[in-house]
Parts: structure tokens; C-alpha cells; sequence
């Protein structure tokens, strides 16, 4: 069996090649990944990878994904698009912290107090 990393890691690029071995081994999984590579929606923060997916952003650290599949222990195509991107530095890298929406606007003044950092986008 054909290892498509290693593939990859000999083209260095995401080619016709490398694409093939990608989907032969992991079938749809490796369709959605390769094209999220492709379209460039895998994203190099400080502290995690996230990859745009169809419905929202899913953060990976340490090769475990946020989406719903991954919390289930399903194998899920965002690990496999940083698994890629990362093989062949296929990512925008982002010299900040991934911050998403999510800490209620009565809260926010005590996250800055506390992080030392300031909050962008205010």
C-alpha cells in the first residue's frame, strides 16, 4: 500500500500525484481535505490549526479536531487538511492567538484584565 505522505512529501506539493494517493487512501474523507488545502482554508495560528469548514471554523491541537465527528471518535477530514497543509507548509500562519466569538460582552473586560494581552478587534 501506498503511504500518501510520502508521496506528498517527494512531489512537495499538492499536484495531480499527490492528490490521487490522498483520495485513493482516504476516499471522501481525503476529497474534502484536499480541497480545503487547495482552496486555502487551513489556518496557522499561535496556538492551534483551524480549517474553514462548510458550516463553521474547527480549531486542531494535537491532531484532535472540535467538530461534532471527532468529539463522536470518528475519524474527520479537518485533521487529515492539517495533516497535508502541515506536510507541505500549505497554510496561512498567523502570528496571533486564535480568538473566536464566544466570551459574552459582561465578561470580555475581565478576560483582558487577567490575559496581559489585549483583546483586537474592538
Amino acid at each position: 500500500m501506498i503511504n500518501p505522505f510520502q508521496v506528498l512529501k517527494k512531489e512537495g506539493e499538492l499536484n495531480e500525484t499527490s492528490r490521487a494517493a490522498i483520495i485513493s487512501t482516504f476516499g471522501r474523507r481525503g476529497e474534502l481535505a484536499v480541497a480545503a488545502v487547495a482552496d486555502g482554508r487551513v489556518k496557522k495560528y499561535l496556538d492551534f490549526f483551524v480549517v474553514v469548514g462548510n458550516t463553521d471554523e474547527y480549531y486542531i491541537e494535537d491532531g484532535v479536531c472540535s467538530c461534532a465527528a471527532s468529539r463522536f471518535g470518528n475519524e474527520c477530514w479537518h485533521t487529515l487538511a492539517v495533516r497535508i497543509a502541515d506536510a507541505i507548509h500549505a497554510y496561512e500562519e498567523y502570528n496571533l492567538w486564535y480568538y473566536k466569538s464566544g466570551v459574552a460582552d459582561d465578561e470580555e473586560d475581565e478576560y483582558e484584565k487577567d490575559s496581559g494581552f489585549p483583546v483586537y478587534g474592538k
